[in-house]
């Protein structure tokens, strides 16, 4: 008889079944019946997932003083733990947040360790990215991001945190779970051409154009050009104030630098309030990068040539403009707003020749 033929069939463990080749449970629990993926095909381990969800259902149905649900959380961090954090940034958190809900919505808070992380992590990449309105889709149909699996986990690090700081946890199991190994594959940026930029300028609305030129000459971020105000400008010094900014912290910057002279798009814009606000609604832009976006597909349907470019290309674009004019590395730096003059080598050194890092390099802030 062969190997094959004495093999003994498999042993459910209790409270399991099959779906293909995953385990399920099945479980009843003051009459309510509770079926979850184990999200395993090995019978052992299916075993101890079981038990352990079995543990939580009981928990969570007989309401064990002091244990909080992963549901009562997020609402808690909703209500309570986004104080002082951007309305961009917390939106972006709690779209992050949502993805978790699948494999966390029935565990109790306490109970969620480093290795659920991991799993998670796993999972998130086997699922691939979801359209929008959270319908599923097929499995590697379109593979989600390294990047993107980092801004969640961070979302879920800070919700973590909030809960240490009421008492509903006793550590932080994101922080234990190693990041450096989900490592962010970025492509280099391209700085598109003068020409290019041109060409875009000329065929966008004259709001949109107006923006587009402040970026290119200044290197300001998106959200400071789309809002800035011409109360914010001073002629005299030939300084912009920007208040808007990604730290939060006011920044003063001169229009006509080693990266380029913004003289043309400040003195074009409107004389009072938003200096460039959209022609629809009279003030700021809501969503510039798809009206860019949709500028772009109009220039290569024009010209099937044309290389399109993002909108935060135009500030990559200035940064590398100001270096190989000479500029100092220093100034650039406090000029963009950036956390330290690291920041600024790491992303632009690059771009310039050996003869050029070194003229930089050599330089001192004066």
């Amino acid at each position: 008889m062969s190997n094959s033929a004495r093999r003994k069939p498999e042993k459910s463990p209790q409270n399991c079944f099959k779906r293909g080749n995953v385990w399920w449970a099945e479980i009843i629990v003051s009459g309510v019946r509770h079926r979850q993926s184990l999200r395993t095909n090995d019978a052992r381990e299916a075993a101890r997932r079981v038990a352990r969800l079995r543990q939580e259902i009981t928990r969570k149905a007989v309401g064990v003083e002091g244990e909080k649900s992963w549901k009562s959380a997020v609402v808690m961090w909703m209500e309570h733990g986004l104080d002082g954090v951007k309305p961009s940034v917390a939106q972006r958190y709690l779209s992050s947040i949502r993805n978790f809900d699948t494999l966390f919505s029935n565990l109790l808070l306490p109970s969620i360790k480093t290795k659920d992380v991991a799993d998670w992590v796993r999972w998130r990449r086997d699922r691939g990215q979801m359209p929008r309105g959270g319908a599923e889709i097929d499995i590697g149909k379109k593979p989600v991001s390294n990047a993107t699996i980092r801004r969640d986990l961070t979302a879920l690090s800070r919700l973590m945190s909030f809960c240490c700081s009421i008492g509903w946890r006793d550590d932080n199991p994101v922080r234990a779970y190693d990041r450096s190994i989900i490592r962010e594959k970025r492509e280099p940026q391209r700085p598109p051409s003068i020409q290019e930029i041109e060409e875009a300028i000329k065929e966008a609305s004259p709001p949109m154009a107006g923006i587009l030129k402040l970026l290119y000459q200044t290197g300001m971020r998106l959200n400071e050009a789309v809002h800035l105000e011409k109360k914010q400008i001073d002629p005299e010094r030939q300084q912009i104030l920007l208040t808007r900014t990604k730290s939060s912290h006011p920044r003063a910057l001169s229009w006509e630098t080693p990266g380029g002279n913004a003289t043309d798009a400040i003195m074009d814009g409107a004389d009072e309030g938003i200096l460039y606000p959209s022609s629809d609604t009279g003030e700021a832009f809501r969503n510039f990068s798809s009206n860019h976006a949709q500028l772009m597909r109009r220039l290569v349907r024009m010209n099937p040539e044309y290389r399109r470019f993002n909108v935060h290309s135009l500030r990559h674009a200035f940064a590398i403009r100001w270096l190989k004019n000479g500029g100092s590395l220093y100034r650039l730096s406090r000029h963009l707003g950036h956390s330290s003059v690291k920041v600024t080598e790491h992303n632009y050194l690059g771009y310039l020749t050996v003869e050029e890092q070194e003229i930089v390099q050599m330089q001192t802030d004066v």
